[in-house]
């Protein structure tokens, strides 16, 4: 998804210099993500699994209840060791996302697996290099913990996806934390200029 601010940004806190003129947001959808949303793929996680002893009706039943699913859900198989998980809330998909490696109890034993987000290009025999993952956004100023200002500067990264209970609720005003979505092999900015 790419952001388009037109004409003109505005920083929390600054004044319009015309305040006749409006500030308007457009948000123009690439082809892939267009087809993903239509698809109900763009709340879709991948969970890949260790080992394929797991079957897929089991997985049905156990994966919801792990993962505190509580909208509709599909669960598929894609491939030998690959889940795709779609859920019908945000919430799910981020509380799903944010296990990005743990284990999964079942009959007594412990099946270790990873989440990260589907993407159109997946290919199960390669590797991924996306992952959902938290930034920190240190030494803001108070006013910059507006959800808007936020998911602004976590567009630098990555695509945001939450933004933490202790940034919302403003008990850590020493840094902000926003779950971006990104991708690994991508240069990252260190540092960003406001």
């Amino acid at each position: 998804m790419s952001v388009h601010i037109s004409p003109r940004p505005l920083v929390v806190g600054e004044t319009n210099p015309n305040p006749n003129q409006q500030t308007s947001f457009a948000i123009r959808l690439t082809t892939n993500q267009v087809f993903a949303q239509e698809e109900g793929l763009h709340q879709a996680a991948i969970i890949k699994f260790l080992s394929d002893t797991l079957e897929v009706k089991d997985l049905r039943t156990v994966l919801p209840k792990h993962f505190g699913i509580k909208g509709n859900y599909l669960v598929g198989l894609l491939a030998r060791r690959h889940i795709l998980l779609r859920t019908g809330q945000y919430e799910d998909y981020v509380v799903a996302l944010s296990k990005s490696v743990s284990f999964l109890p079942f009959h007594g034993e412990q099946y270790l697996y990873r989440v990260f987000p589907w993407t159109i290009d997946f290919n199960s025999i390669e590797e991924t290099s996306m992952a959902a993952v938290w930034i920190s956004l240190p030494r803001l100023s108070p006013d910059l913990f507006a959800k808007r200002s936020l998911l602004s500067m976590a567009l630098a990264v990555g695509r945001p996806i939450a933004i933490d209970r202790a940034t919302q609720d403003k008990t850590r005003p020493s840094t902000a934390r926003v779950k971006v979505i990104l991708d690994l092999l991508d240069k990252l900015p260190k540092r960003m200029r406001l």
